[in-house]
């Protein structure tokens, strides 16, 4: 069950639980909404990988599970998740470096894969897309497993119908 057709069933039910709120302050966040189902909140424990839960991952969550939902019935999950641009504006992407003191590594991995930038605004948008195609990668992992785990909890059709005649007799 784990083709691309399922991801993007699980990419849409999870697309449809998730909600953007305000705190005290102001500031929008993305989060589950109350009651969605644990294996959503396992999906989105595993695309956060070994980091602690922070609003940008689930931002890219958010992005990378709607386009995957929005993408057409053949399309490859890793083809879409490529497609998905950073931030086009500087202060989204300064915003995005400045959200969590690790995104700085980003840069340096963008730097060391040698691909000749040398304007910061492009060294940027390559830094956030790394980060964005991680949490994009480890998210339709997550989906497939989510996928597998209801697939293997489903009693084949064959084995239902055995113990339907074991009741009987």
């Amino acid at each position: 069950m784990s083709d691309s057709n399922s991801i993007k069933k699980f990419a849409e039910k999870l697309s449809g639980a998730l909600e953007t709120k305000k705190r005290n302050d102001g500031q929008e966040f993305v989060c589950l909404k109350d009651g969605s189902p644990a294996w959503m909140t396992e999906v989105i424990r595993s695309a956060h990988g070994d980091k602690l839960p922070d609003d940008t991952t689930y931002k890219f969550i958010e992005r990378v599970a709607d386009a995957l939902a929005n993408a057409s019935e053949d399309a490859e999950p890793s083809d879409v998740i490529l497609e998905i641009e950073p931030d086009p504006y500087t202060a989204g992407l300064t915003a995005w470096l400045n959200a969590r003191v690790d995104h700085v590594y980003y840069l340096t991995e963008v730097l060391e894969e040698g691909t000749g930038i040398t304007d910061g605004f492009q060294l940027l948008a390559a830094a956030q897309q790394k980060q964005i195609h991680e949490v994009g990668y480890a998210l339709v992992s997550a989906l497939e497993e989510a996928a597998e785990q209801m697939e293997d909890a489903e009693p084949e059709p064959e084995e239902a119908d055995e113990s339907e005649e074991t009741e009987e007799n």
